[in-house]
């Protein structure tokens, strides 16, 4: 059991403030309430958070968690300082997650954008607020890989995935698609309920 201290922001998921802390928490249906494997306990801080709602209560009853202060991290908002007491996982988190995969035409289109920068250790793919739907995709060489990145071999490119990105395009396929004169990256992200008509955010 670890025994750790995240600072919230306004309004934010506790789950995500614990993966990007570096956290080894498993989260096997990516937050969307369909398991208990977030499960954490709550030692601090219990005020700012949000109250569980019947459907965390019920799914804690079901995983048979009866522990004082227990909560699914994917459900809690809060703010401030919390501590916490996590399970740390013994799976590796990208094995938890389902991949990310280049087809064979993105992982071309790729290789060949980062070949106009050198040293360049592959591509990161994440995830940042913004764009019409709540998030925007972000597609940029990295020039090093931290070792909390999650990193996926597609087609010759290294595809590095951040901690708090993971969560929102697990088990995505990067394609290519030909707009008139142009090439562009196209997601098919199966995490993505509302996607905007541009194509470039999505929302959970």
């Amino acid at each position: 059991m670890d025994h750790l201290t995240v600072t919230l922001s306004e309004g934010e998921i506790l789950l995500h403030s614990l993966l990007k802390s570096g956290a080894a928490l498993a989260h096997d249906c990516g937050g969307k309430l369909a398991c208990a494997t977030c499960c954490v306990v709550v030692r601090e801080g219990r005020e700012t958070l949000s109250p569980p709602t019947d459907d965390e209560l019920d799914m804690l009853d079901r995983a048979g968690v009866a522990q004082d202060g227990a909560r699914l991290a994917c459900q809690v908002i809060g703010s401030g300082e919390i501590a916490v007491d996590v399970r740390r996982s013994e799976v590796p988190l990208h094995e938890q997650m389902l991949p990310v995969a280049l087809t064979a035409d993105a992982a071309q289109f790729l290789a060949v954008q980062l070949s106009k920068h050198p040293g360049s250790a592959g591509v990161r793919l994440a995830v940042a607020p913004a764009g019409c739907s709540g998030l925007r995709y972000r597609v940029e060489p990295v020039g090093t890989v931290d070792e909390r990145d999650v990193t996926f071999e597609c087609g010759g490119v290294r595809v590095v995935v951040d901690p708090a990105s993971l969560p929102f395009i697990q088990g995505t396929t990067v394609r290519v698609a030909q707009e008139g004169l142009a090439r562009r990256l196209r997601f098919d992200n199966p995490n993505a309920r509302q996607s905007c008509g541009c194509g470039e955010s999505f929302g959970t």
